[in-house]
């Protein structure tokens, strides 16, 4: 059993897009496990109720004062919904200290030549855009202290001894590297108000999404890059 002063997240809200499954769900529940509250949000109703009641079960186990609250049908390029969702937090008095841009899809996998503009747009969509405009609407309920974080992929970043772009996955590419200059610009802009804002970038973990877009046999291979314990 874990006392409460032995959890880390005691007292504090997350807010976590795309936490019906995948890494979402997985951040949700460390969250939980270490004391906090979470809102959980996205398209589909059952993943996240299901996802609800997993939660409820680890802040029962750990005796927390944490709670889950669920906003389905929130796709986070939809404006209108990402603003009512912000509207009800703020008329309930619901303050955020941490929100995690975690909400994306795989996006098109093909050629570069054969490109679709409009899977382009509905990936950075999702992807960018989602992540831009949660984060404008989420400091309406945050204070000094938050903190911003951001789900990236290691596919984006520059290392000393490769440079790998996601070959044949050019918006999700595209996308995913805008989103870390976008956290790097709000982490200076967001200076005054106190409220950081990072981006990680995990590799290939355990989730649905990597089987769906990789061949079984490459997908295995990749867990060995890492796990949802590594986030």
């Amino acid at each position: 059993m874990k006392f409460l002063f032995m959890l880390k997240f005691q007292g504090k809200v997350a807010l976590v897009t795309g936490s019906g499954t995948g890494i979402g769900k997985a951040i949700s529940e460390k969250f939980v496990e270490n004391g906090a509250s979470v809102i959980i949000l996205g398209r589909r109703k059952e993943p996240l109720e299901d996802a609800a009641k997993a939660l409820e079960e680890i802040i029962s186990k750990v005796q927390s004062n944490g709670f889950v609250k669920i906003f389905s049908g929130v796709d986070v390029s939809d404006e209108v919904a990402v603003n009512k969702m912000f509207d009800s937090l703020k008329e309930s008095n619901t303050n955020v200290d941490i929100v995690v841009n975690n909400a994306g899809v795989s996006g098109p996998v093909t050629c570069f030549a054969n490109s679709s503009l409009d899977e382009f747009k509905s990936t950075v969509a999702i992807h960018l855009t989602g992540t831009f405009w949660t984060s404008v609407q989420a400091l309406r309920v945050m204070k000094e202290g938050a903190k911003i974080i951001t789900i990236s992929t290691f596919f984006a970043e520059e290392r000393p001894l490769e440079q790998r772009p996601y070959r044949f996955r050019d918006p999700y590419t595209a996308s995913q590297g805008a989103k870390n200059r976008l956290a790097e610009a709000m982490s200076w802009e967001l200076t005054d108000k106190g409220i950081i804002s990072i981006a990680t970038n995990p590799g290939p973990v355990h989730s649905d999404r990597i089987y769906k877009t990789v061949y079984p046999k490459a997908a295995s291979e990749f867990m060995r890059v890492s796990g949802f314990e590594d986030l």
